[in-house]
């Protein structure tokens, strides 16, 4: 019996199995020709293709540096200076804080909203929401080093900060296609998140008791 190959639907790009007949979104029929396996010369117009866990090509753009930069000046730099607005600006940071939660379920936040990027996992989806909360808490520890985890990712091919490294994730553009993939997240992700969020109020329990 042969082994089942991951392969794309040449009419809607949905990741499918060799064995199927018709794929599961657009209901094409996946005759051979249609089945297409990265890299092909027909989707040259992406960018570099780093490699998804089943050993296929991501499809997409890896997003440009330019773009990312100003996405993150946009979160750090841009939505801190609003929030000091006296009044107004408690309003509008925590509008900020529910929409950057909104969009965590789907790869983003408000930078990358702006800037048309989304973050994808290296199993070929988007990033989930628990999968972008520990992310950005992985970010944290890229700071360190005179901020080392983020300008490295100027010089390697798949503009991968630390944080991304760690998480399996790459920055790629926004497109219809891209916008419609399955938002995932890992089991180590999903940890990390209760754990996060369990250790605010036992952390100031701890305070508490201390100074007492």
């Amino acid at each position: 019996m042969s082994t089942p190959i991951t392969l794309f639907c040449g009419q809607c790009g949905t990741r499918v199995s060799s064995e199927m007949n018709y794929c599961r979104d657009c209901g094409a029929e996946l005759l051979h020709p249609d089945l297409i396996p990265f890299p092909q010369e027909s989707y040259s117009e992406y960018g570099p293709r780093p490699l998804a866990t089943d050993g296929t090509a991501l499809r997409g753009e890896i997003a440009e540096m330019k773009s990312r930069t100003i996405a993150w000046l946009i979160v750090n730099v841009g939505t801190r200076i609003v929030g000091g607005i006296p009044l107004i600006g408690w309003i509008i940071s925590i509008a900020a804080f529910v929409w950057t939660l909104m969009l965590y379920q789907r790869g983003q936040d408000i930078g990358a909203r702006f800037t048309n990027i989304r973050v994808m996992r290296d199993t070929g989806e988007l990033a989930g929401f628990y999968h972008m909360w520990t992310r950005s808490l992985a970010s944290i520890i890229s700071f360190f080093l005179l901020g080392a985890g983020f300008w490295t990712a100027y010089f390697n091919t798949n503009r991968q900060t630390w944080h991304d490294k760690w998480m399996g994730t790459y920055v790629v553009k926004a497109s219809p296609e891209i916008d419609r993939f399955n938002a995932t997240s890992s089991q180590t992700a999903k940890t990390w998140f209760w754990l996060s969020i369990l250790g605010v109020p036992v952390s100031l329990l701890i305070i508490f008791l201390l100074v007492q």
